[in-house]
């Protein structure tokens, strides 16, 4: 795989499973309502249900906004800004707003791939941050800008845009950026 970048203006946004608001879609692999693995970034203007997606392990990070309630069948978890939570995607999900918010998202496919989600805290000056390889490593920018250097394809990012990449990466700038590595993909792609 090379590394493709993807502005933010030239993301697909999409309607939720339960129609109650749009996601833009990141990076995925597969189509339509199918996919091994799928990093996409919701906007929440107001409290209700998740769309439940049976099979899939989702980890979700909230990225814009002060905090989102989380009511699970089994408990309530507070989003904080920035700190990735994992739960399962078909359990019955209600979330709990005061102001608009955005969310990123990474599912995975349970028993086909594996997901680890991370945010830097990129500052000017200081030395970039290694990503290690993976099967798959999405990046996207959250705010700021971030200067990428991948082996087949430096580049420069600003708020909103992505790179999908398979190799080790650097990444230096000023802003926040979320890092999803998908694992336990097949090799024979």
């Amino acid at each position: 795989m090379s590394t493709t970048i993807t502005r933010a203006a030239d993301l697909p946004r999409v309607p939720w499973r339960n129609g109650q608001g749009r996601t833009t879609e990141i990076a995925r692999d597969g189509a339509g309502a199918e996919f091994t693995w799928r990093v996409s970034l919701a906007e929440v203007a107001r409290s209700g249900d998740f769309s439940p997606f049976p099979g899939v392990d989702r980890i979700i990070a909230l990225v814009e906004g002060d905090a989102m309630t989380l009511h699970l069948p089994d408990r309530t978890h507070v989003l904080r800004p920035d700190e990735p939570f994992a739960f399962d995607g078909g359990l019955p999900v209600r979330c709990e707003v005061d102001r608009p918010t955005r969310d990123l998202n990474v599912m995975t496919r349970r028993g086909a791939a594996a997901a680890s989600l991370r945010v830097l805290r990129l500052a000017a000056g200081e030395r970039p941050v290694v990503v290690p390889a993976a099967d798959v490593v999405v990046l996207v920018v959250l705010d700021g800008t971030a200067e990428l250097e991948a082996p087949d394809r430096p580049a420069g990012l600003r708020a909103g845009d992505a790179a999908v990449t398979d190799a080790a990466v650097r990444v230096s700038g000023a802003g926040r950026v979320a890092v999803a590595t998908i694992s336990g993909l097949p090799t024979s792609r």
